[in-house]
């Protein structure tokens, strides 16, 4: 046992010594210049255009969606974000990614990126996951950031020299590696200055004339590499030390110990959050007042060396968050005004050069607050305010519920469907009636008659209404993106208003513990959420006054039911395999080539024999007989569908003709009809379902209880158990 732990422990050096070289987690000055002359696009970087690298190392994809096309950052998604995934805001991601390169281009970073919303619209989340891209990033060897100490031997490790004793060994040209015994005092850097600054201005500019060609052309050069310098401490420091040694900047630099650092949020290493209390962001102390620190060589010991604390100055070099900015009384962060345009801040003995990514987040209800605040004007030109407004899509919605209530509920059941109720519920309360004078004036009447359920279908899977003609269905779809943009620019955009998140996950945790079912069961969310809605004194969604059924949460609990009607009459008549999925819409695409033969005149071969015969005239009857109208004309119809076709094939010659899209109604009609006339049928297999779950299978017969089975299998295939199932066989029973 002994020799095998050994062996790990062996094995865990070798790797942790090889991680620390490969990374080069210590390096001497020399090398590190060197080194920037190397990579340079690794070590010229600021704050902005390092986060810009983060964004681009984890990589974007397009997203097609009924509202347009987006990218989507892979920062956001949950093999990378820390508290899962950022679902959906891909508009949200495009904005503040557009605003994080207008930084890289311009080469400095002069605004506060401020993202508002409603409560739970993901604002800190959002944060949170550049955060931890940001993190992931500084893990990896492009991702290297370095900052430097200042590096002391004892008396015994040096042999001479100008206020330290006596010059170090010729061979040795540098400090860095001084093993920790030797070290009489370690000073390091707080505010992680970068390398750099160790340079003159001149110097600098030449190094960067050097490597300028190797850096990206679309990018500007940070302008805090060109003119920023060395904080007090630091500043003080090597004036000492270069008076010390008579201008010898060589013998300075030997001091200098470069060491890699990683950015951490736990640690508060180049990754802070301030939440909104009342205290000041960063401080100062003397240092050389500290008893710990008696060490320091007789040249510096005459200094008021000040470290700096706090938020701005631990989050230097990194992303500083302000959460719930505007919560927090103004004078506490006024100082913001100077920070955010000239990278500065004051303290009572120093002042702060920042070089930090400034994001923060407010309520809509505190920045409509501050815009009537006299000084909102000065702030106004140094924020930039990106809206964060509710998910308008229901895949989305549900995505959010499927991450957390599993997690949140360990171990109960969560039957089919439960949670898309609420998800719909939600987006329902989120959308906004369109305004039919928004449109050009053939399209108003079209706009003025879309209902809430119809638009939230147009969101989500682009589905357009079926009740309307051809055309008009072919002139919305066409319309989808200007209706998800209608209100972007509004103060009431859309996603403004409505259910959050937060409630909706609080009615589905009551939800699971209704005592009349032993899972989360949508028959108990749609009772928590007319509970809910009851409630107008809590929730000001519930206050709006309801336009043309939008605004209309009570009513929309209704729509969400009347919904899961439908959706679950037809996933329990499917699980009953009576027909094969997609037989009426086989039938459908036969019906049609016979029609089209018949309008032709042509023949077609038979599927047995192979000869050619007239369309089945049968067979067309049968259909039409479900189809028409008691006043309409087999012929007409015949020819209004051909015609049909046609404009179809005329509008996208390139396509094949969707039939589903063109005549969804009428497959779902001869669908309908089947199950009609086989009603009894229908409900006979349900009640020997549910009799089979309750162990009274006595008197059923084979084919019978063979049928029952069939539907037991297929619906626990779908994510029912026998409890769920039982339950959602029963209500569809009750409301055919």
């Amino acid at each position: 046992m002994a020799e095998t732990a050994e062996k790990i422990l062996e094995a865990v050096h070798d790797s942790t010594q090889r991680a620390f070289d490969e990374r080069r987690t210590v390096m001497s000055y020399g090398e590190y210049l060197a080194d920037v002359m190397n990579r340079p696009r690794v070590h010229l970087r600021n704050a902005a255009q390092y986060l810009a690298d983060a964004v681009d190392h984890f990589g974007v994809e397009k997203v097609k969606l009924p509202t347009g096309e987006f990218k989507r950052y892979r920062l956001f998604d949950e093999d990378i974000a820390p508290r899962g995934r950022v679902v959906g805001q891909e508009r949200v991601q495009e904005n503040i990614i557009r605003q994080l390169m207008n930084f890289v281009r311009a080469g400095r970073t002069d605004r506060l990126i401020l993202l508002h919303g409603p409560n739970g619209s993901a604002k800190t989340s959002i944060i949170q996951a550049l955060s931890a891209a940001a993190e992931r990033y500084s893990e990896c060897l492009e991702g290297a950031m370095y900052r430097f100490n200042w590096v002391f031997p004892t008396q015994g490790a040096r042999r001479g020299g100008l206020g330290f004793g006596h010059r170090p060994d010729e061979k040795k040209t540098s400090y860095a590696y001084t093993d920790s015994a030797d070290i009489e005092t370690r000073i390091p850097c707080e505010l992680k200055d970068h390398p750099l600054f160790l340079l003159t201005r001149a110097q600098r500019d030449a190094l960067l004339e050097e490597v300028k060609g190797k850096l990206d052309p679309g990018r500007s050069l940070a302008e805090v590499l060109r003119t920023g310098d060395l904080s007090n401490k630091n500043r003080s420091i090597f004036d000492a030390l270069l008076t010390s040694y008579h201008g010898d900047v060589r013998e300075v630099l030997r001091h200098i110990q470069v060491e890699r650092f990683y950015l951490s949020r736990r640690y508060r290493r180049g990754v802070v959050a301030v939440e909104p209390q009342m205290s000041v962001d960063a401080y100062a102390r003397q240092v050389t007042a500290d008893r710990s620190l008696a060490s320091l060589p007789p040249a510096l010991q005459h200094l008021s060396l000040f470290e700096t604390g706090g938020p701005l100055s631990d989050a230097n070099r990194g992303v500083l968050e302000y959460n719930d900015l505007l919560k927090r009384p103004l004078e506490t962060w006024k100082y913001l005004l100077v920070a955010t345009e000239q990278a500065e801040a004051s303290l009572d003995n120093v002042a702060l050069f920042l070089d930090v990514m400034l994001l923060a987040s407010s309520n809509d209800v505190h920045l409509d607050a501050f815009k009537e605040h006299p000084d909102w004007p000065s702030f106004k030109g140094r924020f930039e305010l990106v809206t964060v407004p509710y998910l308008l899509r229901v895949d989305d919605e549900i995505a959010i519920y499927e991450d957390q209530i599993p997690r949140s509920l360990t171990g109960r059941h969560i039957a089919p469907h439960a949670l898309e109720m609420a998800a719909r519920w939600a987006v329902l309360t989120r959308l906004e009636a369109p305004d039919p004078e928004n449109y050009p004036s053939a399209h108003r009447s079209l706009i003025a008659s879309i209902t809430p359920e119809e638009k939230l279908e147009l969101y989500n899977t682009g589905k357009v209404p079926e009740r309307l003609p051809q055309k008009q269905r072919r002139e919305l779809r066409t319309l989808i993106q200007d209706l998800y943009e209608e209100y972007s620019d509004d103060v009431v955009y859309e996603g403004r208003f409505g259910a959050s998140v937060r409630e909706v996950r609080m009615a589905l945790f009551n939800a699971s513990q209704h005592p009349r079912f032993e899972h989360l069961d949508p028959q108990a969310v749609l009772e928590e959420l007319r509970q809910l809605v009851r409630e107008k004194s809590s929730y000001p969604f519930l206050r709006r006054e309801a336009v043309r059924g939008y605004n209309d949460a009570a009513a929309f609990v209704d729509a969400v039911e009347a919904y899961y009607r439908r959706v679950l009459t037809v996933e329990v008549r499917t699980a009953m395999g009576l027909v094969e999925p997609g037989s009426h819409r086989d039938l459908f695409s036969r019906y049609l080539k016979h029609v089209s033969a018949w309008t032709k005149k042509e023949k077609l071969p038979d599927p047995v024999t192979g000869k050619l015969v007239p369309p089945d005239a049968d067979m067309m009857k049968d259909v039409e007989d479900v189809l028409l109208a008691d006043d309409e004309e087999a012929d007409e119809f015949r020819r209004a569908l051909i015609s049909q076709i046609g404009a179809a094939k005329l509008e996208r010659p390139d396509d094949e003709v969707d039939y589903e899209l063109l005549f969804g109604p009428y497959m779902v009609r001869l669908e309908e009809d089947y199950y009609q006339k086989h009603k009894r049928e229908v409900e006979k297999i349900a009640q020997s379902f549910l009799r089979i779950l309750d162990d009274e299978s006595k008197g059923m017969d084979k084919k019978e209880i063979e049928q029952a089975e069939r539907l037991q299998t297929n619906l626990f295939a779908l994510g029912y158990n026998a409890q769920s199932a039982r339950v959602a066989v029963a209500y569809a029973l009750k409301h055919w």
